[in-house]
């Protein structure tokens, strides 16, 4: 007795393929919105070895997932804060259309969220495997962070790049990490060993530039959110393991120095962050509590033998401090 005959194309290779338009239906979400997704996930299309027979014959060129991986984003809760993204895009539209202004300001401030936390931690189980791929993630975060103030990308963007690679560098220069350092026409080339592991990343020249039109700055931007994620994940981690304190302060000694100058020119926030881009001020750290000398040795009780014997070494050991 045998089962029910398959058809063509519904075993084997064929079946371990989905084509992007299929997953995006599975997934209820927009083309944008489904790359944002595939990015933060590390999740990317696959190239089959019999092309032709997972497109069922034809040989239109198509894009392909693993099916597996589709399966698997089904039950991550970015997709429902992205379905509640446009929920919120539509409300606020209908408020801004009705000039219901009251109710503009409570939808702006009842705003959705999310947090890629849990997902660093999926991606990289250990701190080993977070700091191997350090390299993409610290040369992204130094691009964005010589970008100008501009339409192209947001300004908190910004400014939280340039804050996470001043803290990388100040690690640098505690630990004495810096291996290498190459001028090239695209940048300055630089190589630290942290924990054993070389990691390389480029630093593009402070020129002033314009943006190009043929560069998707939305792809770059999801890549620069979850990169700014695990830089601060890692940054945390090696201030930690230096003893230094994480925001990092500067050393009580150099901060007085400069105390009196920047009150009439910035803002406390602005010079204090001026003064740790500088590189040139030493990290203040975490004050370790020292253990008395005299620790008192827990007693236990002993045999009549035992406790004269304890007595007269105690008698001969006050002696001893006596004399």
């Amino acid at each position: 007795m045998g089962g029910q005959e398959k058809r063509k194309y519904e075993r084997g290779s064929a079946t371990n393929y989905i084509t992007r338009n299929k997953a995006r239906k599975k997934l209820q979400l927009s083309l944008p919105d489904f790359r944002r997704l595939c990015i933060l996930k590390g999740i990317y299309p696959h190239e089959p070895k019999h092309k032709k027979k997972v497109n069922k014959g034809s040989t239109a060129a198509r894009t392909f997932y693993l099916l597996k991986d589709i399966r698997f984003l089904l039950h991550e809760p970015i997709v429902n804060k992205f379905r509640e993204y446009k929920i919120f895009v539509r409300k606020l539209r209908k408020a801004y259309g009705k000039a219901e202004w009251n109710d503009v300001e409570r939808i702006k401030e009842n705003k959705p969220g999310y947090k890629l936390d849990h997902v660093i931690k999926e991606r990289y189980p250990t701190f080993i495997d977070a700091l191997r791929d350090l390299d993409d993630a610290l040369s992204m975060a130094f691009l964005f962070s010589t970008f100008p103030r501009t339409g192209k990308c947001h300004v908190q963007t910004i400014q939280l790049c340039r804050r996470l690679t001043v803290e990388f560098m100040n690690y640098v220069i505690a630990s004495r990490s810096l291996r290498k350092v190459f001028l090239s026409i695209k940048g300055i080339y630089y190589q630290a060993e942290i924990l054993g592991q070389l990691i390389t990343w480029i630093t593009p020249y402070a020129f002033a530039h314009n943006h190009p039109t043929d560069v998707d700055y939305r792809v770059m931007a999801t890549f620069t959110e979850f990169y700014t994620t695990l830089l601060g994940f890692v940054n945390f981690r090696l201030y930690q393991a230096l003893n230094l304190q994480y925001p990092p302060k500067l050393d009580d000694q150099s901060d007085e120095k400069l105390k009196p100058v920047e009150e009439n020119y910035a803002m406390d926030s602005e010079a204090y962050m001026e003064k740790l881009s500088a590189l040139s001020s030493s990290l203040s750290r975490v004050m370790v509590p020292t253990q008395d000398d005299d620790v008192e040795v827990d007693e236990f009780p002993a045999d009549e033998e035992n406790s004269e014997q304890d007595e007269e070494r105690k008698k001969a050991q006050q002696e001893d401090r006596k004399s």
